[in-house]
């Protein structure tokens, strides 16, 4: 017979793109979230939490009978991540047909932020329904970011980290030594802006007009 863990359980709103309009707001942006959650009390609190953090979820819709995505991780006492499970089922009411109802308020954005945790359709239906509105993408995952292989020239801004730009590129990513070849790969298709996150190598800034940065990951400091 097994017996249960005591431990602390701790619930936070969160998913790719809330996080994103979450932190647009904290800047005094103007940020709005289309997104599907169900009528189940994580849907509940998750509007009623990112409406009080600034954003507006008046075009979210509401799946009733269905669950609001989540993702549930167990992590060990150093903070590592042992498993992990989700439920995103719900993101395929994402779907070309819901975007198009919000066609004319999409278009009239000055920035969309998408993910690819909505289906391809979806991201082929913003990328192509855009009109001049600059479309920003994170990747999300090596295994889902594929879906924009193809359409690396609708996007302006990407923001992959090390495994997902080798994922689209092919080019391996040792280390910063490379990242000027896989940049270059990136604008040939047609990206405007590449910000590359290198984890432990800091960050990477180039635009298709040549201009590059680079930022070293900080050190933890301590005061005597």
């Amino acid at each position: 017979m097994r017996t249960p863990i005591r431990e602390k359980l701790k619930f936070t709103p969160g998913g790719v793109g809330r996080n994103i309009a979450h932190n647009l707001a904290l800047l005094g942006k103007n940020s709005w979230l289309l997104t599907a959650v169900g009528s189940d009390f994580y849907g509940q609190s998750l509007m009623a939490q990112t409406n009080q953090s600034g954003v507006h979820v008046d075009k979210c819709l509401i799946v009733p009978g269905e669950n609001t995505s989540s993702y549930l991780s167990l992590l060990d006492n150093t903070g590592e991540m042992l498993v992990a499970i989700n439920d995103m089922s719900i993101t395929d009411f994402i779907s070309a047909e819901f975007l198009s109802q919000h066609a004319d308020f999409i278009r009239g954005a000055k920035v969309i932020v998408a993910d690819c945790n909505i289906s391809e359709e979806a991201l082929n239906w913003v990328l192509e329904n855009a009109g001049d509105v600059p479309v920003f993408v994170d990747p999300v995952s090596a295994w889902k970011c594929v879906k924009i292989r193809e359409r690396l020239g609708k996007i302006h801004t990407l923001k992959p980290n090390r495994l997902e730009a080798e994922t689209l590129s092919g080019i391996p990513l040792s280390g910063r030594e490379d990242v000027g070849s896989v940049a270059a790969w990136f604008h040939e298709h047609g990206l405007n802006r590449l910000v590359l996150s290198m984890g432990g190598d800091g960050v990477y800034y180039s635009d298709i007009n040549g201009e590059t940065a680079g930022r070293s990951p900080l050190k933890p400091t301590s005061s005597m």
